[in-house]
């Protein structure tokens, strides 16, 4: 019975390490961001490999990583990786921390954002320069509207620091998340919003910056849901539910017009 009883408690740890184990696979990222190097995000490691696999350098955060994009926002040609670190909570992030990526790491800024309830990070060029601007998801009341709620606050990365570019109070909607995509090919990215309407049903909405904000441009026909809002080798996906039907789509502008295409991916 004995023996039983420890084998019992084996197979248990030993599940539980595999488990463990796999939750950290799972998190493993690689991120392909020039021609000859590539970086491997692991949890709180961020580490510059080679085409053949060797290790050029390795940066250790205290915190793990929430969130992060990959561009460059100095106009230097040389991409920087911006992290968004996990609070104590888990719920919102703590830290920006940008990383400029080369063969070494070097970090060259870091701030804490906290009192915003950062949930997301993300690049886009809005104004065409070159230089792809910071937004934050922040959770948090405005001066012009007075409601805890999503926002994207957008910063320029200047003399070494963020400085806000726009803080305004909310896009035209709720909105559940967002990413930047140059959808017409004005060579501009513009906002693109999975936005909540009175009914529940959801829309997909895009907007363009305008010099002082942004201004709606083309949204969707609206759905039952909307979720997975992604951009994958240079196209934009959403997951779509209808009366009995979830697919794939992907955002296109036809006839002026905003649609979601099925397509035949998972």
């Amino acid at each position: 019975m004995k023996y039983l009883k420890k084998v019992f408690i084996w197979v248990i740890l030993i599940s539980i390490i595999l488990i463990i184990f796999v939750m950290r696979q799972d998190d493993v990222i690689m991120e392909l961001y020039d021609e000859e190097c590539h970086i491997k995000i692991d949890n709180k490691e961020i580490t510059i490999l080679n085409n053949r696999e060797e290790r050029l350098d390795t940066y250790i955060l205290k915190e793990k990583i929430r969130g992060y994009s990959i561009g460059d926002i100095d106009g230097d040609r040389l991409d920087e990786l911006i992290l968004l670190t996990k609070g104590r909570m888990n719920r919102w992030g703590k830290e920006i921390v940008i990383l400029k990526l080369g063969q070494k790491i070097e970090e060259i800024y870091r701030e804490d954002f906290s009192k915003l309830k950062p949930w997301k990070v993300a690049l886009g060029d809005i104004d065409g320069d070159g230089k792809s601007e910071v937004s934050i998801g922040v959770y948090k009341k405005t001066q012009f509207h007075d409601v805890m709620a999503k926002r994207p606050f957008i910063y320029s990365y200047e003399g070494h620091r963020l400085v806000p570019k726009w803080k305004g109070s909310r896009l035209s909607k709720p909105f559940t998340d967002y990413v930047f995509y140059d959808i017409d090919e004005d060579e501009m990215d513009e906002i693109i919003s999975i936005e909540v309407l009175e009914n529940k049903e959801k829309i997909v909405n895009t907007y363009k910056w305008e010099g002082f904000g942004f201004q709606g441009f083309l949204e969707s026909k609206s759905f039952i849901d909307i979720r997975d809002l992604k951009v994958i080798d240079g196209c934009v996906y959403v997951q779509i539910k209808e009366k009995g039907d979830t697919y794939i789509g992907e955002l296109k502008i036809k006839d002026n017009n905003l649609i979601i295409e099925r397509v035949n991916i998972r």
